[in-house]
């Protein structure tokens, strides 16, 4: 079970670069092509002035960058503005944080999508009205109308309410104590989350949840600059922070502040950019989980290891305290403190100048302010207020309780069934010198375990995360047959594992466990020389990185380009060899020299098979006669194409995509160089540069066979290679006239 927790934790870490490495490797075209569309995509983005505004990129090169950067982080207002409106645009759509997104916003990315995953939790913030528009129609006869079907509130309660399949996510794993999950769990997912117990069993300094009561007092009337604002808490916090910095003067703390309104949330991030520590100031501009001071209203999204609350209100004159807390009493008040109070890694300190019992929930109908006062009493108190509900009744298990009062017996204190959600760490064992200080967390194979339907479930998340998120210094797996198949080398293991953890160096501290690198083999392997790709020879004119010393053969299956290798020359005897033909032997003679000649150049047009050769028999000029006589000998397993070129028997004309390269010199009259081959080398030029105008890839290719005037009998020939290359399903032309491999 070691290995395969290693394993999948290696995997994961893994796939953060290989997928990226793998987009890389899978690009349809070459980035550094200086032709084509991405040629002309480089030169927009290098413009100093008068380039292409984004829409106009993304409507001309849109297809280009999508192939480009495969994967698009972007809002769906955005994807509306600047990406074309094109159905399959991406395989896949996914909608984060779902439940702000509104289904109008969300129509326009669908429909640029094969498939969709909409990922959000209906607890948590709806879409913002801000700067929304509610004028109403003014039509008189709309009341005659058919009936408008309102949308739902968001593109997630559409989906629920759509009944469209669904999958719940239940692990939770970023709080390393489980108070500052249990209210939300409570309150908003009906216990449906399972969170893991802690070691410090909420004891330890620095991590669950607490109250800190500030003598403050909310201006609701004065001056401008402390009009809705408590000075007090402010500076409350302010302290609390500064404190933290000073204690952690070479890594910069991860603090977030959120505030009930937003002048309270203006006066403390004044007072703390006006403080005199510069890093302060550099973690609220610069860190990315250093410091950050926001509101209810936009604090979704963010986490961090400490988050400070200012509730800001206090009583009034007359000594009440009002039930005005802006957001909150708003509908949905609810859900945006579900997000507040959820940003916490470790802990979650509120600042108020009022106590739990001065907030009268019972006098509103709002749901926010009643949680409000819930969650005051709880970091009040702890979580001994939860419902009991919540904290559900332990339930017979013999095994356990065997366990335990095993491990009593030998002077250990052990707690059973620990933890305040579904999930319990079913023993927890300290030392008698220290009982409040679990140090080793015992699981068992029991009803619970059985419940949970994968390997990774039952044994890989629970054991990773207690051992390595929430610091367990021991982690121990009992089994029922190894319980009951000897018990005292059961609990002389436990016993020792536990006196090991109490005496060792590792402190009951909350740290992520370092990745575990996966040894597959002990002996080293060399890594297997990476496949040149074709698209990096074009652009610098193939033939002088390492294709040039390839032969004609070179490259997998006959694929990309080669040098061109022309026919040596030699002699295989006399014209009068020729004389002789159709003779016996004449043939087999020239024959022989016709299959010597196509092993090298072929695929060869026959005018120039039969030129070179009539040179091997002493000739310079080749007449019709002549040539008719020459070809007439052509081995039986040669092939012969629609074009009467000649190919050698290995080689199959449909399936070669290769093409041979003379970039210095014309080796061959282009009418001797095959359609086909013509046609491979535009279909690897227009995937190079993503796509081509024809003209241009008349001039690139032209290049590529050693030519560089393009007059109108190549022209001519070009043009036919296209319409070949079209009736052949290699290439195609786009409404714009640009030429894509097929």
């Amino acid at each position: 079970m070691q290995r395969f927790v290693s394993a999948t934790s290696t995997v994961r870490e893994h796939l953060r670069t290989a997928v990226a490495q793998e987009g890389l490797r899978t690009r349809p075209f070459d980035p550094t092509a200086t032709g084509g569309q991405v040629g002309q995509l480089r030169r927009q983005l290098t413009r100093q002035r008068g380039g292409m505004k984004i829409r106009e990129l993304m409507s001309t090169y849109g297809d280009v960058i999508t192939r480009a950067m495969p994967c698009v982080l972007v809002s769906p207002d955005s994807l509306a503005r600047f990406f074309p409106a094109t159905a399959g645009l991406f395989d896949i759509v996914v909608f984060d944080e779902a439940s702000q997104v509104r289904v109008a916003d969300a129509i326009g990315a669908m429909g640029r999508a094969r498939s969709v995953v909409v990922v959000g939790d209906s607890e948590q913030m709806p879409p913002t009205s801000f700067a929304e528009s509610t004028a109403a129609t003014g039509d008189d006869d709309s009341e005659d109308g058919p009936e408008a079907v309102e949308d739902e509130e968001s593109i997630l309660t559409e989906c629920v309410q759509a009944r469209v399949g669904r999958h719940r996510l239940s692990w939770h794993y970023r709080s390393q104590d489980e108070s500052l999950i249990a209210f939300s769990n409570h309150h908003h997912y009906d216990g449906g989350l399972s969170t893991f117990p802690a070691p410090g069993g909420g004891l330890e300094a620095g991590i669950g949840v607490s109250l800190v009561r500030v003598d403050g007092h909310f201006h609701r009337s004065g001056k401008r600059g402390v009009l809705q604002t408590n000075p007090a808490e402010a500076e409350a916090i302010v302290a609390e922070i500064r404190r933290r910095f000073d204690a952690s003067p070479d890594v910069l703390p991860s603090i977030g502040v959120v505030t009930f309104n937003q002048p309270q949330r203006a006066h403390i991030e004044g007072l703390l950019r006006d403080s005199d520590d510069p890093r302060i100031v550099e973690a609220l501009d610069e860190a990315s989980d250093g410091l950050f001071v926001k509101n209810l209203e936009n604090v979704q999204g963010d986490e961090r290891d400490t988050v400070q609350f200012s509730t800001a209100f206090s009583v009034n004159d007359r000594g009440i305290l009002p039930l005005n807390f802006g957001p909150l009493n708003r509908a949905g008040g609810q859900r945006r403190l579900n997000v507040a109070v959820t940003r916490a890694r470790r802990q979650v300190i509120v600042f108020s100048s009022f106590a739990p019992e001065q907030l009268r929930a019972e006098e509103t109908s709002s749901v926010g302010i009643r949680n409000l006062r819930s969650y005051l009493d709880l970091a009040a108190r702890g979580p001994s207020v939860l419902p009991s509900d919540l904290r559900r009744r332990t339930e017979p298990d013999r095994h356990r309780d065997e366990i335990a009062e095993a491990l009593r017996a030998r002077g250990l204190t052990v707690r059973t069934d620990v933890g305040l959600s579904g999930f319990k760490v079913d023993l927890t064992v300290a030392t008698a010198d220290q009982p409040d200080r679990p140090v080793a967390a015992v699981l068992l194979d029991g009803k619970a375990w059985w419940a949970r339907a994968t390997a990774g479930d039952r044994d890989g998340l629970p054991i990773q995360v207690l051992s390595g998120l929430m610091g367990w210094p021991a982690v121990e797996r009992v089994w029922l047959p190894e319980w009951l198949a000897d018990r005292e080398s059961v609990v002389e293991r436990l016993v020792g594992v536990t006196e090991e953890a109490a005496l060792g160096d590792r402190p009951l501290s909350i740290a992520p466990s370092p990745v575990t690198e996966l040894v597959l083999d002990e002996q080293p392997r060399e890594r297997p020389e990476p496949v040149a790709t074709v698209s990096r020879g074009i652009a610098a004119r193939v033939g002088d990185g390492p294709a040039a010393n390839r032969s004609p053969a070179a490259g997998p299956r006959g694929m990309g380009p080669v040098p061109f290798v022309p026919w040596a020359g030699g002699l295989f005897g006399g014209v009068d060899v020729l004389d002789e033909l159709p003779g016996r032997g004449a043939t087999q003679i020239v024959a022989g020299a016709l299959a010597k000649v196509v092993a090298t150049e072929g695929p060869v047009h026959p005018d120039r098979l039969a030129k070179l050769v009539g040179g091997l028999f002493g000739l310079e000029r080749v007449s019709g006669g002549r040539r008719a006589a020459i070809l007439q000998a052509l081995p039986a397993d040669l092939r012969i194409d629609d074009e009467s070129v000649v190919w050698p028997a290995h080689r199959t004309p449909g399936e070669w995509t290769g093409f041979r390269t003379s970039p210095e010199v014309a080796e061959r009259p282009l009418e001797h160089v095959p359609l086909r081959e013509i046609v491979n080398a535009m279909a690897e030029h227009a995937r190079s540069a993503a796509g081509m105008p024809v003209r241009e890839l008349h001039r690139e290719v032209l290049a590529v066979f050693g030519f560089r005037r393009l007059t109108a009998g190549v022209e001519e020939r070009l043009d036919s290679a296209v319409d070949l290359g079209i009736t052949l399903g290699r290439l195609r032309i786009d409404q714009d006239g640009i030429v894509h491999p097929a």
